[in-house]
């Protein structure tokens, strides 16, 4: 058994101080007291690492994948202590496309891999890979991506499943898709076909619910267990509540792609505001949206129903410059990314970074703020059940950070991923 002493702990479900985490075969065994008597596995008590040597393999993020290929670090017993630092759930990130120079839609392990160690640093533990709208064999090239390294896992955060952003979305509220490859008149058996052959790698789709076939294709993915979000829409009001009524309960990166407030057509993100059986995906940045329309989301929606998401692209992590979204051509300049229109392309936005923008900007707690990255996506995924807290049975999905929001430990499925003293 290995124990993390905390300080203060958000747990996603409240707020504790000085306690225990117990952690056992991956999971979370206990969360007790620090004053309960100790166990008799409780072992030395340390303090966080000088150096990687003093816990063996783990150490601060690695500068490439084949650089912590096959490590698995983890305490032997005893008690790492973090009362010094803020222990939160591990963030999970739904909805982004790349990030260190790697992108979902190069299809290949080394990419998937790469990312996942990438997100680590952000303190994410979970992760949804996105897709782009693309040719039909280059999204199914990119989940044969995605599927090989569940099936082989990966070296840092863990795959929930892909997210299929594309093709099946409006032309008008297109964003940075590709337009001669949209599929606005998609049909149920289409999508089907493709989750089909992701077998088991697909964990959400996007779809603009005023679509001829929307209405039915929702339906049949909501029973097969697939996950349904709902953007890059033209959407009236009428037709983003019948979306949702459907089965969407993600709103896609709110505010951006998709029809805005109006007065006499309060559109899809009137439906977003009104409606209690949808999440709302925010990209927190201030660069997609500004951060007194962020607060009216937040005041509108609560805590409990926004998500924070990076939408980051590949260029995440790195400097301005030229990168690609999914193999069009795209510009960095400071921190952000446009295609050759002059279009939006996604973010270089991290989660923690997110989450401190949440907090300093506009002024919400630090619990809430990590229960948007947290519980709020594992309940929109249906995996609640499994990670998301920092609760009994529940993976072992931890992090911690400092009071400047430095992420300086990360677990996954109870493996020490990083530890920086």
């Amino acid at each position: 058994m290995t124990y993390l002493r905390t300080g203060v702990c958000h747990t996603g479900e409240g707020s504790l101080s000085n306690v225990l985490i117990g952690v056992e075969n991956g999971r979370i065994a206990s969360v007790r007291p620090a004053g309960d008597p100790f166990p008799a596995d409780f072992g030395s008590i340390r303090d966080m690492p000088a150096s990687p040597a003093d816990f063996g393999s783990a150490r601060d993020m690695p500068a490439s994948p084949a650089d912590f290929a096959g490590a698995s670090p983890r305490p032997a017993g005893g008690v790492i202590d973090l009362s010094g630092l803020t222990v939160l759930p591990g963030f999970i990130d739904i909805h982004f496309h790349g990030g260190n120079g790697y992108d979902v839609m190069q299809g290949t392990y080394e990419a998937i891999n790469g990312l996942s160690l990438h997100k680590l640093a952000e303190g994410v533990t979970s992760f949804c890979p996105a897709t782009m709208t693309d040719t039909p064999e280059n999204i199914r090239r990119a989940l044969s991506g995605v599927r090989g390294a569940l099936e082989r896992g990966t070296d840092g955060a863990r795959i929930i499943g892909a997210f299929i952003e594309g093709p099946y979305i409006s032309r008008e509220f297109r964003g940075a898709h590709t337009e001669r490859l949209l599929r606005p008149d998609f049909t149920a058996r289409e999508v089907e076909e493709l989750i089909d052959f992701g077998a088991g790698a697909v964990a959400s789709v996007a779809l603009a619910p005023e679509l001829p076939n929307a209405l039915e294709t929702i339906a049949a993915l909501r029973r097969r267990g697939v996950n349904v979000r709902l953007g890059h829409t033209a959407a009236t009001f009428a037709e983003a509540k019948a979306g949702i009524a459907a089965g969407g309960n993600v709103a896609i990166h709110t505010y951006n792609a998709m029809s805005p407030l109006n007065h006499r057509e309060p559109g899809m993100v009137g439906a977003v505001m009104t409606e209690p059986g949808i999440y709302a995906e925010l990209i927190c940045d201030f660069i997609h949206v500004h951060p007194a329309a962020a607060a009216i989301l937040l005041k509108m929606k609560g805590p409990d129903k926004v998500i924070l998401v990076t939408d980051c692209i590949s260029a995440g992590g790195l400097g301005d410059g030229e990168y690609n979204l999914g193999g069009e051509p795209v510009t960095v300049a400071g921190g952000v990314v446009r295609n050759s229109e002059g279009r939006l392309a996604g973010s270089t936005l991290s989660v923690i970074t997110a989450v401190r923008n949440v907090c300093e900007t506009l002024n919400a707690p630090l619990a809430d703020a990590a229960r948007m990255a947290s519980a709020n996506p594992a309940k929109a995924l249906g995996i609640y059940d499994r990670t998301g807290s920092i609760s009994e049975g529940k993976t072992a999905d931890i992090i911690a950070i400092d009071g400047e929001y430095n992420v300086r430990f990360v677990m996954v499925g109870g493996e020490v991923k990083i530890m920086r003293g």
